[in-house]
């Protein structure tokens, strides 16, 4: 049994509708719609708020756009006039309803100044408004440590969310590096590798595959090498130090090939599962292409 409480389905359904359609709704007013122990793992919050998100969205329809931060979910129903999000962190979701255009250029303010207010979103055209206003780019990190943690929330966010808000669907980039431009570095979050959800493989045929060189990758955190010469590692969702053990991987191949800054890496054909845009504003490197244009 996971350690939470929190609302039963319909009282969250009710709530979501009342927020997004009644006059006279509380704006910026958050309303907890579950409460999570400080102990329990990403799939025990995952599975414990799944029931009230399927519940909002047979009450509401679908959401317009999917996400999520390095804490909690980030999902948003648009309205002509009001956008209602469901976020949260690690101890609670919550549900708040807010002015559709104060509300996005605020967000687009914070993107601006540094801030982050999700670190991820995915754009699959769902039911709603768009109400003009998008961030340009990525959120640069600051050193290797912080593209590390960055990287680490992004890929323990997927794992946490992505299940819940697109059932089944995976989620992939690609990284170069500058001075060591054309060798791609896949990374994914697969939901159906039961057991191996976390990945990442490196291309290294231009190597001898020698004893040595085994060595050298292993010591990199690479697990294993296929007939083609490329290394991967695969690792469990179950597993919480998982997201951080990828990202130390990733970090760790790029250093070890000459990269000096994570400002000369790029993420590459970003996706989730091939369908919709997915917006990847936290991943800690620069991303091709960026996102549209500043309004």
């Amino acid at each position: 049994m996971t350690d939470t409480t929190g609302m039963v389905r319909h009282d969250a359904a009710d709530l979501a509708e009342s927020l997004l359609t009644h006059d006279n709704a509380d704006l910026e007013r958050p309303f907890t719609i579950l409460t999570h122990r400080r102990t329990n793992s990403l799939i025990e919050r995952r599975e414990a708020l799944r029931p009230l998100y399927e519940a909002i969205v047979a009450r509401i329809g679908q959401p317009t756009l999917l996400g999520g931060t390095a804490h909690g979910p980030s999902v948003r129903w648009n309205g002509s006039e009001r956008i209602l999000l469901l976020s949260g962190d690690h101890s609670k979701a919550v549900l708040c309803v807010h002015e559709a255009q104060a509300f996005v250029q605020e967000e687009y303010s914070r993107f601006d100044s540094g801030g982050l207010p999700y670190t991820w979103q995915l754009d699959r055209h769902g039911p709603g408004h768009d109400h003009g206003w998008t961030f340009n780019g990525h959120a640069p990190a600051n050193g290797w440590t912080q593209t590390e943690e960055r990287l680490a929330g992004m890929l323990a966010s997927w794992a946490e969310h992505m299940p819940l808000q697109a059932p089944g669907d995976w989620v992939s980039f690609k990284l170069w590096a500058s001075r060591d431009w054309g060798r791609t570095m896949i990374v994914s979050f697969e939901p159906t590798q039961t057991n191996r959800e976390f990945y990442a493989c490196i291309d290294d045929r231009d190597y001898e595959q020698t004893p040595e060189r085994a060595a050298q990758m292993r010591a990199r955190g690479w697990q294993d090498v296929d007939h083609t010469g490329r290394w991967y590692t695969r690792l469990p969702e179950t597993d919480p130090a998982a997201p951080a053990t990828l990202a130390r991987l990733i970090v760790t191949d790029l250093r070890a090939r000459g990269t000096v800054s994570s400002h000369e890496v790029s993420a590459w054909d970003i996706s989730a599962d091939d369908r919709g845009e997915l917006w990847v504003p936290g991943i800690g490197v620069d991303v091709h292409p960026r996102r549209g244009e500043h309004f």
